[in-house]
């Protein structure tokens, strides 16, 4: 998501009408430095909505059309461009004893995927678009990517936030990043792709913003309360839906650890914790957290 000079571009706050009546706070600027940084402020400040109904996740959404900062996993940047993309972060409350739980909390970074890729779809089918090839099919690429034909689409972060004067409950905050509307001369690398390549007709961008980000506030909610009812048997569902649109699988790849180690082999399995499992070149099996894995080609 390559941009040219701000100055020279439109930028515009959306006004979200869909997403304001599913979500229970809205954000919607031109411009700011980065969503999820703005959330660690929010929460700082006291501004995330923190309760709803019984039995129900609230959800407080923030985007903006331009991002001039936006930091993703391990320091690296991603760059939006005004009109073109989309840059929104969701953030909730979990319990922390899922937050803190090893052998569950990597799911939540699936969950983050999950509900992009159910967003995406659903304001497709919202919209009435078609992909312009039979062949066309969105996979995740673990941990935290959206692909189409292979190429980069998007991509989410999750994180779990502490809530000050809250020891029993964590924030989780995910946020999300698609290319909408980037011809191929406008994409920063020949791995990236957009949403306008591959899928049409498609509404204006605020429209189709509006859409996705609404069923994403419906997927995010739904899957998280499914999932702090009942944890260990939803990771079990979450496996088997996400060995279904998993890019990885039987693929070869290098992962680049953050203890600035490298692991290079096949993907085998997806573990019962949200690990991946690594068969390396002397035959050996290396299972991979999210949490140790800087760099993934």
């Amino acid at each position: 998501m390559v941009v040219g000079m701000i100055s020279l571009l439109k930028v515009a706050a959306s006004e979200l009408e869909h997403t304001r009546r599913i979500a229970d706070k809205v954000v919607s600027v031109a411009d700011m430095d980065s969503t999820h940084a703005e959330a660690r402020r929010m929460l700082e400040r006291g501004e995330i909505v923190l309760e709803r109904g019984e039995g129900e996740l609230p959800v407080t959404v923030i985007t903006a059309d331009y991002l001039s900062n936006a930091l993703v996993r391990f320091g690296r940047q991603w760059i939006t461009a005004p009109g073109r993309s989309l840059s929104a972060t969701f953030v909730s409350v979990i319990p922390e004893t899922i937050a803190d739980d090893e052998m569950v909390n990597g799911w939540l970074a699936m969950i983050a995927e999950l509900s992009l890729l159910d967003a995406l779809e659903g304001a497709i089918d919202d919209c009435g678009a078609r992909p312009f090839d039979d062949e066309c099919g969105f996979q995740l690429k673990w941990p935290n990517d959206l692909y189409c034909h292979g190429l980069k689409l998007g991509g989410t972060v999750a994180e779990v936030m502490p809530l000050h004067g809250d020891p029993d409950r964590r924030a989780l905050v995910f946020s999300a990043g698609l290319n909408l509307f980037m011809p191929a001369d406008h994409l920063p690398t020949a791995q990236a792709t957009s949403l306008q390549m591959n899928v049409g007709p498609l509404p204006p961008v605020d429209a189709l913003r509006d859409l996705i980000i609404a069923r994403y506030v419906e997927s995010m909610r739904s899957r998280l309360e499914a999932f702090i009812a009942a944890p260990l048997v939803q990771a079990g569902r979450l496996r088997a839906e996400m060995r279904h649109v998993c890019w990885m699988m039987g693929r070869t790849v290098d992962a680049q650890l953050i203890d600035g180690s490298a692991v290079h082999g096949e993907v085998i399995a997806l573990n019962d914790d949200a690990s991946i499992s690594v068969r390396t070149g002397d035959g050996a099996v290396r299972a991979l957290l999210a949490s140790e894995v800087g760099l993934l080609q």
